[in-house]
């Protein structure tokens, strides 16, 4: 087994279709005999949570879900994340509806690693 390293031109082009790579992306291999395992390893901006009074507005909401974003593009942020319960379906459409995409495939958790 050799030494972790960066994946090649042709490793990454592969996983295109499925990585959601962009500027920040680096994209690391390991050769090993059973082939070879390939990460995703990004900087993103993660806008998560986001937590409202009881019984604010879906218009004040909006108002700012508007500002966040307004801030996060003068700041150069091209793009952003965050989480949404799947059984939170008013939030699914809300997000849909301003333009988010899905980035999960199937209904997952969340980790975080602490290092």
């Amino acid at each position: 087994m050799e030494r972790l390293r960066l994946a090649t031109p042709e490793e990454v082009e592969k996983i295109k279709a499925v990585a959601n790579l962009d500027e920040t992306s680096i994209v690391l291999a390991l050769t090993t005999q059973a082939g070879v395992p390939l990460a995703v390893v990004r900087t993103v901006v993660e806008v998560d949570p986001v937590v409202h009074p009881e019984g604010m507005s879906p218009r004040l909401k909006a108002i700012f879900q508007r500002d966040i974003e307004i801030f996060l593009s003068a700041k150069g942020v091209p793009s952003y994340f965050f989480n949404v319960h799947t059984d939170n379906t008013e939030m699914l459409s809300v997000a849909e509806t301003l333009g988010g995409f899905r980035q999960s495939t199937a209904p997952e958790f969340r980790y975080q690693v602490k290092l």
